[in-house]
């Protein structure tokens, strides 16, 4: 029997963000005046003009003709006044979008009735509308949908397992918004959805936030790994069973939208895409036009990145630009290494119960493992989307060193991906590059995570990580006021670095005596000329030029209010370049020893007998 489906809703007006950035919603030159029960009214005046072709409210059509059964489009408004509609498609070309008109109708009707309007055939990429009002409108509702034999709708059990570490202002109110807006709406999903919250702070008031459909789990502090990993052994315990997991940060602010565009899009997936997983995209919650990544990749030096980048210019993606709306959903991908971030990433429950749960990797690295691993397609699509906080992104030596380091080399070992990556390069480049600026705290990081490797899967399971991260977090860098560091120094060097990343040109002088003293730290004393240098606090960028010859680092946060100084140290250089050189003899040694020992742990780490005991978990 041939049923409506709906497909995705048009977002109207959300508050603050659509009032802030309508953009995001629709473009028009006079406002959208929202009311209480969740309508709009358009046109305060004759003749105005609002387009829905946004990254939030465009159709994404040739996305959802890739991956879903659907044949036709169709869209639905719940509206009343004099007003013309205009539906449109947008075909991709080698500059702006080419907006084609499909069909334009008028329509004039005093109550609020439902209309409907049919998208031509197309395989164009975006399909939109434009309401030309002629007075004042009013809309209930819009959305787009489908019609469609019953028989090709599938049975979706979602379930969303978010972590949390005390960031009760982000996960309580999401809560709430998830219990109003998706578990209270009139859609399918309203049915089958729950909600997961894993506590590892053990910080929320459990019993007021749950209910029938929401769980609240206190739980170890184990880092995103360890919870995600208990809300996919809660989905696999819930009643009914879930058919996806879908995983999300707690510091994100989120759309309901997005979980129902979710839902029914794995609802509606073909065959060739029934076991992707969906990646949603994060755009910053500071700049909510300010897309990050949709999906993830290592590269062949084993840094984590954005796979998707349109004109290759990361600060230039601005999704209220309809040039980027169209590449986002255009852009073919074409690298190695590619994952799901973990901030929003659906996975089927088939999958998870083949190739596993996390390894306990605590914190970085554990979901580019894990979408390695799977060997999944993805699936992306603009409005399917976090809001993440970004202004928390200060350098910690922790998690961008010892984690990553220690993690990485445990993922190549014992899940076999990576191949094109030698991370023995990237432990070199980090560990000379903190080295050479003063950074010793951050060299022995690398250190320690490599020595963590090393010692195996049988340290991993033994480790308490409350107690490691007390002992590694004490060796970041305590930044300090500028107004608090030494002021003798401060005060005679120019704190106003203007350009914070230019590039480092070195000639064969320089790049000599760089290799040989390790910024004057190795060979005689004269070889360093002294002074001081001012230079970014990031753990990323190494200004060779910059440092080079001097005694003394102030580093100062890209915002110039804190910073800490750094002074040379050789008997420190010393003493770590000599355990460096130790460990690197130790693994050429037993290289294939560790390696072997972590690829026999691997299914054991993932399962859910070793999480189960790992958590002290207990049925709830």
């Amino acid at each position: 029997m041939v049923v409506e489906y709906r497909l995705c809703n048009v977002l109207l007006a959300d508050g603050t963000r659509s009032e802030e950035y309508p953009q995001l919603y629709v473009r028009k030159s006079h406002p959208v005046h929202a009311h209480e029960d969740g309508s709009v009214t358009l046109g305060e005046t004759d003749y105005i003009k609002y387009d829905f072709a946004t990254y939030l409210n465009a159709f994404s059509n040739i996305k959802w003709r890739t991956y879903t059964v659907i044949d036709n489009v169709r869209l639905r408004l719940v509206a009343s006044g004099t007003f013309d509609v205009t539906l449109v498609a947008y075909a991709k070309t080698q500059g702006l979008p080419r907006r084609e008109v499909l069909a334009t109708q008028h329509v004039e009707q005093a109550t609020l009735e439902a209309i409907d309007f049919t998208f031509p055939n197309t395989q164009e990429p975006l399909l939109a509308f434009e309401i030309v009002a002629k007075g004042p409108v009013d809309i209930r509702e819009a959305y787009y949908f489908t019609c469609i034999d019953d028989a090709l709708i599938r049975e979706v059990e979602l379930a969303v397992a978010t972590t949390t570490f005390h960031k009760e202002e982000f996960v309580v109110p999401n809560i709430h918004l998830f219990e109003q807006k998706v578990l209270g709406c009139d859609e399918p999903v309203a049915k089958h959805f729950t909600l997961h919250v894993v506590d590892n702070g053990r910080t929320l008031d459990v019993a007021p936030l749950e209910g029938e459909r929401v769980h609240v789990y206190p739980n170890p502090n184990v880092g995103g790994a360890g919870g995600f990993a208990r809300g996919m052994i809660a989905g696999m315990e819930q009643d009914p069973k879930a058919t996806h997991v879908l995983l999300m940060d707690d510091d994100v602010q989120i759309h309901p939208e997005a979980i129902k565009r979710t839902f029914n899009l794995l609802s509606l997936v073909n065959d060739e895409y029934s076991s992707a997983i969906v990646s949603g995209a994060m755009l910053g919650l500071e700049r909510p036009t300010e897309f990050h990544e949709d999906v993830g990749h290592v590269d062949g030096y084993g840094f984590f990145g954005a796979a998707k980048l349109p004109h290759k210019e990361y600060s230039e993606i601005d999704v209220s630009e309809m040039e980027q709306v169209m590449a986002l959903e255009t852009e073919e991908v074409h690298v190695t290494n590619m994952y799901a971030a973990w901030w929003y990433c659906c996975i089927p429950m088939p999958i998870i119960e083949e190739k596993g749960l996390s390894l306990p990797l605590f914190i970085r690295g554990d979901d580019a493992e894990y979408g390695n691993r799977s060997g999944c397609k993805f699936m992306t699509m603009n409005g399917i989307c976090i809001w993440h906080l970004m202004s928390a992104g200060i350098y910690r030596a922790t998690l961008e060193r010892y984690y990553p380091i220690r993690n990485f080399f445990i993922a190549q070992a014992a899940s076999g991906i990576y191949k094109n990556v030698n991370m023995l390069d990237s432990l070199n480049f980090y560990f000379r590059s903190d080295l050479k600026a003063f950074n010793y705290d951050a060299a022995e990081l690398c250190l320690m995570g490599f020595e963590d490797f090393l010692r195996g899967p049988e340290h991993l399971k033994r480790i308490k990580t409350d107690e490691l991260n007390q002992q590694i977090w004490a060796k970041n860098e305590q930044l300090k006021p500028i107004s608090e560091l030494d002021q003798p120094i401060v005060t005679n060097v120019n704190l106003n670095v203007g350009v914070w990343f230019p590039k480092q040109e070195r000639d064969t002088m320089n790049k000599a005596y760089d290799l040989l003293t390790f910024n004057g730290q190795r060979g005689p004393s004269q070889l360093a000329s002294g002074g001081v240098a001012v230079i970014p606090y990031v753990g990323w960028y190494f200004p060779t030029n910059e440092i080079r010859g001097k005694d003394v680092l102030v580093c100062v946060t890209q915002d110039g209010t804190q910073g800490v100084i750094r002074r040379k140290d050789r008997v420190r250089f010393n003493e770590l370049l000599k355990r460096y050189k130790g460990l690197l003899k130790e693994y050429d040694k037993r290289r294939d020893e560790i390696n072997a020992q972590w690829a026999a742990a691997q299914r054991e780490l993932t399962s859910v007998e070793f999480w189960k005991r790992y958590l002290e978990y207990q049925d709830q």
